[in-house]
């Protein structure tokens, strides 16, 4: 064994979670296509459009939710994870190893530009790495990007349904408290659109799996120079919350499986 390698994998978790239930690994299965959400209200509406069902062998009951359901006759499994890079990639490199290969995440962003507005969409281009988890994974050098295969399937839903939406980076960390004007003024004028907390981790856990990942965002607040625009409950933020996950079900269902062999 190399000293490199995983003392235990996410598989040996599955497995822990048969045995207990004293089931067959191959039980223990999640679809292809996977949607991630963060918010209650935004996994609700998701659920409601799959019809999704809870699975019996799901581990981590109603304070992490986890349904299956269909969008237009296809199998979608859909998740609402807790906040923060490590607790989503712990739940995320799980359902990789009960059979996910194509990942489409859907949260919350501050804007840092100025043009951007609260529920504003965001189509996430690029993730820069500020939080630690994905340093677990990659070389700091390495970038993170979504899948443009995922991304364009997006693009082109909300462009049919002339859905205004941005496309552009992101700044994932988990310093919430610590985003320094230093930083605010360095992503900024590099044009990064907004920040949030899981998408860079995401994007490098898909990477180093070998599969899919793309991400979309809500503008729920905006970062400027004079302080902070909070806009979490707005009806329109949630409204956007909505419209977007209609539009990401529907690139999924679209998205022919990934092959990831």
């Amino acid at each position: 064994m190399s000293e490199d390698e995983a003392v235990f994998t996410p598989l040996d978790f599955v497995r822990y979670v048969a045995e207990n239930r004293k089931a067959s690994v191959d039980t223990i299965k999640v679809p292809q296509r996977l949607l991630i959400t963060y918010q209650r209200r935004t996994y609700e509406y998701g659920k409601k459009l799959i019809d999704g069902k809870p699975v019996d062998w799901w581990m981590y009951g109603e304070s992490q939710p986890f349904c299956i359901g269909q969008f237009k006759n296809v199998e979608i499994g859909l998740g609402r994870f807790w906040v923060g890079a490590p607790a989503a990639v712990m739940t995320l490199e799980e359902l990789i190893a009960c059979g996910a290969k194509t990942v489409f995440e859907v949260g919350v962003s501050g804007g840092l530009q100025t043009f951007l507005q609260p529920s504003n969409i965001i189509v996430v281009t690029e993730a820069i790495r500020d939080e630690g988890t994905s340093y677990h994974y990659l070389l700091p050098k390495v970038k993170v990007e979504s899948s443009p295969r995922l991304r364009s399937k997006l693009i082109k839903q909300l462009n049919e349904r002339k859905i205004k939406h941005f496309v552009g980076s992101v700044w994932s960390t988990d310093g919430v408290y610590r985003e320094t004007r230093k930083k605010f003024f360095k992503f900024r004028d590099t044009g990064v659109l907004a920040v949030n907390m899981e998408t860079s981790a995401i994007f490098a856990v898909a990477k180093y799996r070998n599969v899919e990942a793309a991400s979309a965002q809500v503008v729920s607040d905006v970062l400027s120079e004079t302080g902070w625009l909070q806009a979490f409950g707005h009806q329109q933020v949630r409204e956007n919350a909505r419209i977007l996950v209609k539009a990401v079900l529907e690139a999924l269902s679209e998205t022919p499986e990934f092959n990831n062999v």
